[in-house]
């Protein structure tokens, strides 16, 4: 069941407020815990509550000590009057907190559950759709193949039946050649037989006949029978052999016919088998058609009852998260959660500043403070700003505001690194045409060439040289600069005009890694060195340069969440890819909240710092999403709220 806080827009904040106390009451009544100590606004939600039983005692306290105040003790009752309005602001903020946190909370769950029956609704439209479809198909299906190949199956079966007819009559003509063949065989070997016989006869008349005359005349007298028998015996030789070989040619054409006629009489068995089957293929795809549409209407009635269902339940999570949100305006003036957020120890927190300027010096402090009350291992300090002393400087800035000295990770220190640390300390040798004229702190020495300025030196200490300014012609024509070991570091070189023209960074070892190079004054590009002295990258600005060392650092240190200036361009620019690893500081969310609007919707970070409780309350209504939020302590950080600080009048009256 969903019930709302408040049923009309008269239920004011206070009766919000006094409802929650009294449901605190009764859960300290039911379980009761020891006292707790005073809680701030940056405690967790979910502890705030424990300072609700206190509310009552100190109205109690307020009123006796106005009552029992005279004249003479005014101003102490004032100072008390003041403190226990502080831990009534306290109580009031954390009973604040405690209520938005849960009725945030509470919206976050309706939320969650809008997103789930969305999420349900969604799925149910697509199997609606999915069952239509499938109706749909089923619907245009009508076994058209099947019936196109049972169609083509009786055509072949027709063709079949032709060429079985064809070749049964091409049979019986082959028969009846044969037959005949056969016959004219036989005639043919009868009329071989009788010209043999009328040979033999005549043979036998000739063979007994002796008188040769008599011979003679025989023979010319059956000359011409002979003469035919003979021809008569070779036109029935070839022609019997014509008949012999026409036997073969029809017994062949007949077998060839016969096995023809069986292999198209085993293709009408098989079509017939095939027909069978695509009739009973049919009769099944209907069968199944049938069922399958039956299942689908079940699916689609069971699927439209349950959309219903969920439209019902998400048309209901909509009303209740809608007066939930008008509630939460209604108090809070404010449509997002502003969390309290908590750095994790499992995680390495890191501030990114481009220098120590008196600018940022106040709020690094504080920041650092902060990063050490709330984490048990050291923050760090990753700067892109050139100091060749950075070391020495973050040590003693740390130990003038008593903080412990951070790990520091420098653009310039990184790029400059080098193994083995080989090169040489930076000396200046004597020459006896050279004149030097020392400070009084013997921590600078020019030096002069007869009358001619060469060389200004600066001194760290008797053994290491700082810097060294070159003069030409009375004009500073180049400047080295070098690290506390007395190692160049950095040269400057300078046109007649005065204005630089080029700076190169070395490697501790002495080799060439970055030159920038300038127009105006102005860089025009950046020049990067490999240990071998050829060119590895060019960069358009300083920015490029930052911006590219920074992204391959916070690559390398997956666990590390950087504190920066919304302000750096380098930090805002980082947001496009580590948003959710950076914590933007805000120094002043209430006195100029336009800025700040602007900056949370144009980067995707959802967790920040602030100054005060008052920034973080303000976030509330400039936001336009949750955040998680806590505030780095200043000395603004406890002041009383607006609605309980004491105006002039009232402290007269």
């Amino acid at each position: 069941m969903i019930m709302r806080l408040f049923k009309s827009k008269e239920k004011t904040e206070q009766s919000a407020l006094t409802t929650l106390l009294s449901v605190n009451k009764q859960e300290a009544a039911a379980d009761p815990q020891p006292a707790a100590p005073e809680q701030t606004s940056a405690a967790p939600a979910d502890q705030s509550g424990t300072a609700a039983p206190a509310t009552a005692p100190a109205v109690t306290a307020v009123s006796t000590a106005v009552s029992t105040a005279d004249a003479t003790d005014l101003p102490e009752a004032i100072d008390r009057l003041k403190k226990q309005m502080k831990g009534l602001a306290t109580q009031y903020q954390g009973l604040r907190q405690e209520l938005q946190t849960k009725m945030f909370a509470r919206r976050d769950a309706i939320k969650q559950a809008l997103r789930e029956v969305s999420a349900r609704e969604k799925r149910i439209t697509v199997q609606l759709a999915d069952i239509a479809e499938q109706q749909k198909k089923l619907a245009a299906e009508d076994d058209t193949a099947l019936n196109q190949q049972l169609t083509d199956l009786n055509t072949a079966k027709a063709d079949l039946q032709k060429q079985i007819a064809n070749l049964e009559q091409q049979v019986t003509n082959l028969q009846k050649g044969v037959d005949e063949n056969n016959t004219a065989l036989q005639d043919n070997a009868a009329a071989q037989k009788k010209n043999q016989a009328d040979n033999d006869k005549l043979s036998a008349e000739i063979k007994g006949e002796n008188d040769l005359v008599a011979v003679v005349q025989i023979i010319e007298k059956n000359k011409d029978e002979v003469y035919a028998l003979h021809t008569a015996a070779e036109k029935l030789q070839k022609e019997a052999t014509q008949l012999q070989d026409k036997s073969t040619r029809l017994k062949d054409e007949l077998a060839n016919t016969q096995d023809g006629l069986t292999a198209t009489n085993a293709k009408m068995d098989e079509n017939a088998q095939q027909i069978r089957q695509v009739q009973q293929q049919i009769e099944q795809a209907k069968r199944e058609r049938h069922a399958q549409l039956n299942t689908l209407q079940t699916r689609e009635k069971e699927a439209s009852r349950e959309h219903q269902e969920i439209v019902s339940q998400f048309e209901a999570q909509q009303r209740a998260l809608a007066a939930l949100q008008d509630d939460i305006q209604h108090i809070f003036k404010a449509d997002h959660l502003i969390r309290l957020f908590q750095l994790k120890d499992s995680h390495q927190y890191g501030v990114l500043a481009s220098d120590f300027g008196a600018a940022q010096e106040k709020d690094l402090v504080a920041i650092f403070q902060y990063l050490e009350a709330h984490l048990k291992h050291p923050a760090t300090l990753i700067s892109y700003a050139y100091d060749p002393a950075l070391a020495d400087h973050v040590q003693t800035w740390a130990a003038k505001h008593d903080l412990h000295t951070p790990t520091v990770y420098n653009l310039f220190t990184e790029l400059q690194k080098s193994a083995p640390n080989t090169a040489q300390q930076i000396t200046i040798p004597d020459n006896d045409h050279w004149r030097s004229v020392w400070s009084d702190d013997r921590r600078t020495r020019d030096i002069y060439d007869h009358d001619q300025h060469l060389m200004h030196v600066d001194y760290t200490d008797a053994e290491h040289i700082a810097q060294i300014d070159y003069y030409s012609e009375d004009r500073l024509s180049k400047r080295s600069e070098f690290n506390e070991h007395g190692q160049l570091s950095r040269t400057t070189t300078f046109a007649k005009d005065g204005k630089m023209q080029q700076v190169d960074y070395y490697r501790i070892e002495g080799t060439l890694v970055l030159s920038f190079h300038y127009v105006d004054e102005k860089v025009d590009n950046i020049q990067m060195y490999d240990t071998n002295g050829l060119l590895y990258t060019v960069f358009n600005s300083t920015h490029d340069l930052a911006y590219w060392w920074l992204s391959s650092f916070w690559q390398q240190h997956s666990d590390l969440f950087v504190i920066g200036d919304p302000r750096d361009p380098i930090f805002t620019r980082l947001a496009g890819d580590f948003a959710d690893r950076e914590l933007p500081y805000f120094s002043a969310v209430a006195a100029k909240p336009a800025p700040v609007k602007k900056a949370l919707q144009t980067y995707p970070w959802d967790q920040l710092l602030v100054s005060t409780p008052a920034d973080q309350q303000a976030l509330g209504k400039i936001t336009n999403r949750d955040l998680s939020v806590d505030y780095v302590a200043t000395g603004a950080a406890d002041a009383l709220p607006e609605a309980l600080t004491l105006t002039p009048a009232a402290a007269k009256g």
